[in-house]
């Protein structure tokens, strides 16, 4: 009995045995007709191994760059050991606060977010550059720097994208460096951030910079509807350029002479309906508006304005700047002009004409520090203060802007002003600063507020008349933090 169990025992585990090896050999044999057909598929549609890649396997195809973060001057850093990758943060946030006495017109003081901005900049297999910056203000979002550049050559580097042209020394200044709270009237008709390329080139004692620019990231307006825009108005290019040369430019000692030219185009316009061909309605959408608030911005009356001038075929705007160091004592001024070309026209009488301003600074750190430079890029860098309890700096400027041309035909009045503005900084470190800025503001007889900021004039008169002339003074307070 015992014999013939463990027989049907000793069968069952052989069958067992068996089943399993033929089950086994199947699923080998399965597998390798799997491979085959796999091998068949990829040969057959040349499928790159990329394809059969997760997402994560996908985007590390390489091995891994370890970044070290460090604190230097201000800003937070991320790099690689030879310095190929590096990442930094760049944010800013101003806080200012105005009051305006003596004014005829009304002119509201209060207290705004002038600039709220983040960004980031980065360089990538060490030749590569690139910036991204969004500005945050009047609960809007707006693009400022969106580009990408190459600086593979020899002391150069090539932008593409929305980026500063070159033009204008106060106005290439950053925001975070300017020595007063808001740049100077000629400041308002800078070209300042267009789309386009440009080049860039230096040297031990000059930099040279050139691009062709359309309009700013998010301005173009290609609406069909003729009431709605700028339709039939097509971008054309605009051509700016920049020299500067520092004959001296070691801490401390810094002489600066730069020149600055631009030939640029309207734009965009709005399309009459009626009253004219379409070649003449063309030509009246291309509109130049060349306007100034009083160098302050809680309120945003614009006091200078040509209005809106048709028919404008280009403009030219040429520049000329001095700047320099002596220990303490930086100084600073430009000169600048813009002349309009409009066309000639059967509907209307118009007149080519020019305009110009200027403006001269001088400050004084009582701390002994000194305003750095820098060579490749012809304008100021950070200060850094050098004591515990920070650095002071004192500063006067005088600015004027002239938008009156009295032409025989077609006059442009628009108005000119001169402001003296006296101004302390505290530096407390190398993030956080308090600014003090007392300006007197002095308009002719053509200069008014546009209807958009201030209609009302001052006393118990109800009506929509701005008053013409008026002078005030604007005290203003800022605290910023740049990081």
């Amino acid at each position: 009995m015992k014999v013939k169990t463990w027989c049907a025992v000793l069968t069952l585990f052989l069958t067992s045995v068996s089943a399993f090896a033929q089950d086994a050999a199947s699923y080998e044999q399965r597998i390798k007709q799997l491979e085959e057909k796999l091998d068949k598929l990829l040969k057959e549609k040349e499928a790159p191994a990329m394809q059969l890649m997760n997402s994560a396997e996908q985007e590390r195809v390489t091995e891994p760059v370890a970044l070290s973060t460090f604190y230097d001057n201000g800003y937070l850093i991320w790099t690689s050991q030879d310095g190929a990758y590096k990442y930094w943060l760049d944010g800013r946030v101003q806080i200012d606060a105005a009051t305006y006495r003596g004014a005829a017109n009304r002119l509201p003081s209060g207290a705004e977010a002038r600039r709220a901005r983040l960004g980031t900049k980065a360089t990538i297999a060490k030749d590569w550059l690139a910036e991204v910056d969004l500005e945050f203000a009047d609960n809007k979002v707006e693009i400022k720097d969106l580009w990408a550049g190459y600086a593979g050559f020899e002391n150069s580097i090539i932008r593409v994208g929305n980026h500063k042209s070159p033009f204008g020394f106060e106005t290439l200044t950053s925001s975070k460096n300017i020595i007063f709270m808001e740049r100077p009237y000629v400041d308002a008709w800078s070209p300042d951030r267009l789309l386009g390329i440009s080049y860039s080139r230096w040297g031990q004692m000059w930099q040279i910079s050139g691009g062709v620019f359309g309009q700013g990231a998010g301005v173009f307006d290609d609406k069909d509807a003729l009431t709605g825009g700028g339709a039939g108005t097509s971008q054309e290019p605009s051509f700016v350029g920049r020299f500067s040369i520092a004959p001296m430019a070691t801490k401390g000692h810094v002489l600066h002479f730069g020149v600055a030219a631009a030939h640029r185009k309207p734009e965009r316009g709005k399309i009459a309906t009626t009253g004219a061909d379409l070649a003449d309605r063309l030509d009246a959408s291309r509109v130049l508006k060349l306007d100034s608030r009083a160098e302050t911005h809680v309120s945003r009356a614009k006091f200078l304005s040509t209005g809106d001038m048709k028919f404008v075929k280009s403009f030219d705007q040429l520049g000329f700047e001095l700047a320099g160091v002596l220990r303490s004592i930086t100084f600073q001024g430009e000169y600048q002009q813009t002349r309009v070309h409009r066309s000639d026209t059967s509907v209307s009488v118009v007149a080519d004409h020019t305009f110009d301003g200027y403006y001269g600074q001088v400050s004084w750190f009582v701390t002994g520090d000194v305003r750095p430079y820098s060579v490749s890029e012809g304008e100021f860098g950070r200060v850094i203060p050098t004591h515990k309890r920070g650095a002071l700096e004192l500063g006067l400027r005088y600015s004027t802007l002239d938008l009156n041309d009295p032409t025989a035909k077609n006059p442009i009045l628009g108005g000119s002003a001169g402001n003296l503005t006296a101004g302390a900084t505290w530096f407390m470190n190398a993030n956080h600063k308090i600014m003090l800025n007392i300006t007197r503001v002095n308009n002719d007889k053509n200069a008014k507020p546009g209807k958009d900021w201030a209609p009302i004039p001052g006393g118990v008169s109800a009506t929509l008349t701005p008053v013409v002339g008026d002078d005030f003074t604007t005290i203003a307070i800022r605290y910023a933090i740049a990081f």
